[in-house]
This record gives C-alpha cells, sequence and structure tokens, in this order.
C-alpha cells in the first residue's frame, strides 16, 4: 500500500510510517527536480486531525529557515490565549518573527485593503465581455494575475447574489475608469466610494465611451450602485472602502492577515481573502527580489466557491510565473459545490496531504479526485491524529507521522482554548 520513502531533498515533513524514515518534501526544490509541476498543495481533513500542526511547521516555520523564503498566511480562527485575549492563532508565529498581525474587522479601525490600490493590476477588461457580464476570454498564454477589473465583478457579484448583466457590466467599467480618474486627478488612491458615486453620477466622458446617455448608464448601474452601497456601509464597511492602510505589507519573514474576528456568515470572509490575495499575487508579479512564497490558507472553504473562486483560481493558475506556493487546507472535498471552479483548482496541486475521514464517501472522493490508489481505502478512514497520506505528484504515496520539535509544538498548540483559561474558567 505505502511507496518508497521521498526524495532526499526537501524539508522536513515527518517519517515514514512503513520504513521508519525521514520524510522530505519542498514543493519549489520538487518542482525544479520535475517531480511535480505546479507548486500549490492542499490539505484534507476531520477537525482535530493534525492539519494546523502541518501547516503552521511545514508550511511556516521549515521554509522560512530557508534564505529567499516569506510566508503570507491568512488566520481565520480565533483564539482564546491564556492571558484572557483573543484574536487569530497564528499571532504567536507572527510575534515569534517581531511583527504583528495584520488586523481586520468590520467597521473599521484597524485594516483595510483598496481592491483599486494602485499595486494591484488597474487594466480595465476590453467591452467584449461575454453576456454574463464577466471578463472576455484571456489568452491562455497571459501571465498577469487577477486584477482590479475582476475583483470589482466578483465583489458586485457576490453582492447581487448573480452574474452582471452585459449592460451592468459596461456600467462598471465606466465607474472604474471614472473612478480611476477621479483618483488621479486628485492625487490619491481611488477607492470603491468613487466607484458607487460613479454609477450613480457618470459623466460626459463615461456616456461617450458606452455610446449612450448619462441617464442611460446610471440606469444600467443603479442596482449595482444600491448594492455597492450597503457592501461599503454594512457588511464590508471598514474592511475594502478606502485607501490600503500603511501597515498592509509584506513583512521580511512571516505576515499574518488576521481574519478571525469577521463573521462566518456572509460576504466578508470570502471576499477580504480574495483581494488579499489578488494583492499578494500582484505585488509578486512585480517584485524584483523573485522571493519564493509561500501562501496559506486555513479552513479555506471561502476562497474556493461562489464568485470570488474564479478570482483566486486565476491567480492560483499564476503561481509558477509569481514564484509562489498556494496552500489551501479543507476538512472534506464536499465542502466545495461540485460547480465550483474550485474542485479543478484543486485538482491542479500536486502536493496533497490526506488526514483521516471519518466518512467512506469523503474518503472516496479523496481517490476520485486527487488519484490516490484503491488500496488506501479503508486506510485514509483509520488514519490515527498527526498520520497522513502524502502524495507528491506520480511517486509512490507515502504514510507519514508529522513530528514537531519542542520549541515547533509551543509554537503551534492549538488548544490553548481548551488547556489554558477557558478551561480554567469552567472549573471555576
Amino acid at each position: 500500500m505505502v511507496g518508497s520513502p521521498s526524495s532526499p531533498r526537501g524539508l522536513f515533513v515527518g517519517q515514514d510510517v512503513a520504513s521508519g524514515q525521514m520524510v522530505l518534501h519542498d514543493v519549489f526544490q520538487a518542482y525544479e527536480d520535475g517531480l511535480i509541476t505546479s507548486p500549490n498543495f492542499v490539505v484534507l481533513g476531520d477537525v482535530g486531525k493534525g492539519k494546523s500542526s502541518l501547516l503552521k511547521t511545514w508550511a511556516v516555520l521549515r521554509p522560512l529557515i530557508l534564505a529567499g523564503r516569506r510566508a503570507v498566511v491568512i488566520d481565520k480562527k480565533l483564539q482564546r490565549w491564556p492571558d484572557g485575549t483573543m484574536s487569530g492563532e497564528n499571532t504567536m508565529l507572527a510575534r515569534f518573527f517581531g511583527h504583528e498581525p495584520i488586523s481586520f474587522a468590520i467597521g473599521g479601525g484597524l485594516s483595510c485593503v483598496n481592491p483599486l490600490d494602485p499595486r494591484i493590476s488597474a487594466q480595465v477588461d476590453d467591452p467584449l465581455d461575454d453576456a454574463d457580464g464577466g471578463p472576455p476570454d484571456r489568452d491562455p498564454h497571459d501571465q498577469r494575475p487577477a486584477g482590479q477589473s475582476m475583483l470589482l465583478r466578483a465583489v458586485l457579484h457576490r453582492a447581487l447574489d448573480r452574474s452582471l448583466t452585459p449592460r451592468e457590466g459596461k456600467a462598471l467599467r465606466e465607474a472604474h475608469r471614472s473612478a480611476l480618474r477621479a483618483g488621479r486627478e486628485q492625487g490619491r488612491e481611488a477607492t470603491l466610494r468613487d466607484v458607487h458615486h460613479a454609477l450613480l453620477h457618470p459623466d460626459d466622458v463615461s456616456a461617450r465611451h458606452a455610446v449612450t446617455t448619462a441617464d442611460q448608464l446610471r440606469e444600467w448601474g443603479r442596482d449595482s450602485a444600491y448594492e455597492l452601497d450597503r457592501l461599503i456601509e454594512d457588511d464590508l464597511r471598514g474592511l475594502i472602502d478606502g485607501p490600503t492602510t500603511a501597515n498592509v505589507r509584506l513583512d521580511s519573514g512571516l505576515t499574518v492577515f488576521d481574519v478571525s474576528r469577521l463573521p462566518e456568515e456572509g460576504p466578508a470572509l470570502p471576499v477580504i481573502m480574495t483581494v488579499i490575495n489578488t494583492w499578494l499575487s500582484n505585488l509578486l508579479a512585480n517584485d524584483p527580489s523573485h522571493t519564493r512564497t509561500h501562501f496559506l490558507v486555513e479552513e479555506g472553504w471561502h476562497l474556493v466557491a461562489g464568485p470570488t473562486a474564479k478570482v483566486f483560481q486565476r491567480n492560483w493558475k499564476m503561481a509558477r510565473g509569481l514564484g509562489l506556493s498556494n496552500g489551501v487546507a479543507l476538512h472534506h472535498v464536499s465542502d466545495i459545490p461540485p460547480d465550483s471552479p474550485a474542485i479543478a483548482m484543486l485538482k491542479e496541486a500536486e502536493t496533497v496531504f490526506v488526514y483521516g475521514q471519518a466518512r467512506q464517501d469523503d474518503a472516496d472522493e479523496c481517490l476520485r479526485l486527487f488519484g490516490f490508489p484503491s488500496s488506501v481505502r479503508q486506510a485514509i478512514r483509520q488514519l490515527p491524529k498527526g498520520v497522513c497520506l502524502l502524495k507528491v505528484g506520480a511517486r509512490p504515496t507515502l504514510m507519514v507521522r508529522h513530528l514537531r520539535s519542542d520549541i515547533e509544538t509551543r509554537l503551534t498548540n492549538t488548544d490553548a482554548g481548551m488547556t489554558g483559561a477557558a478551561a480554567r474558567e469552567r472549573e471555576g
């Protein structure tokens, strides 16, 4: 059932259960060695099986030992610490590297990342959009990550709960152009508030571009404007409606975006995650240092469902050219809608870790989607905590026991809510 030990070149993962030998794997080294064609990876497993420990060590701490590496984490899980404070579970990791997490909360006062940030490509798509107001078919050789235009459409699609019509798409493009003009003329960043104003108050320049009247263009964009108003005044207030705050930057080593204060339901999580991923991809596209970057999202189903999935898929496909390894952790493949573009996206990942899956249908989906041999069908359901199946490209599947050093164990402990202050409160 279990294949031969791993390549001798890579980052320490753990111990091969069959042979007792070390298992090493690094996505960038494996790509250079021709073992894989994609640096992206997926981690699957039931709650409490050890996904988080693997991600914090193999995908964050261990790569940062190497020169020319950085890690960027979207931290979604809120944790209570022994001193009673609450923040994302990667807070201690960020502070270990000398940085504070970049924190977000609805209502403002913390951090904001602007979808119209000048560092995100501002090229407005041609008016040759398809029928749902989406982007035209792109040249398959186009190596640009998603830009402002694609982000705007994803945000409005999410707000309207449907695709944009061709007229709505045209109104949005003209409002985008108008917002950028306003920003340039006033010497500042354009923001979503400029787009909202331009949708309701189109100028003559926009009307001429649209070959219509300003009144007609306003009607085309009215529904989008009203929904955008709701987002920037309510659901997403303070998150993406202003200029990018100064603390939103890539630090050396580890950068943590703490989104743990955002609600599970609603547009805030998927939108902010997608904007951050696009902001990062555009920064890397223009980074002369070509620093290899590990981008990690735990509990990442918010990125792989709904209209924002297409944006993330676009950036996912650009990974090789950007020196970027995208990593997503999920509980089950069934977390993803079957018609989501994320299914194809996950199939492209050539490094797959599967921890225990209690349900047989979830185990079977892992075999089907990732090409695990049928011989591991029952093993997937019986994997103990801390043990996973590792599939790297076409190499034989390994059963790996993930191992941590003492300092890694302290830094990656996510049980504080059960063993620290929260437990003491219950005892009292």
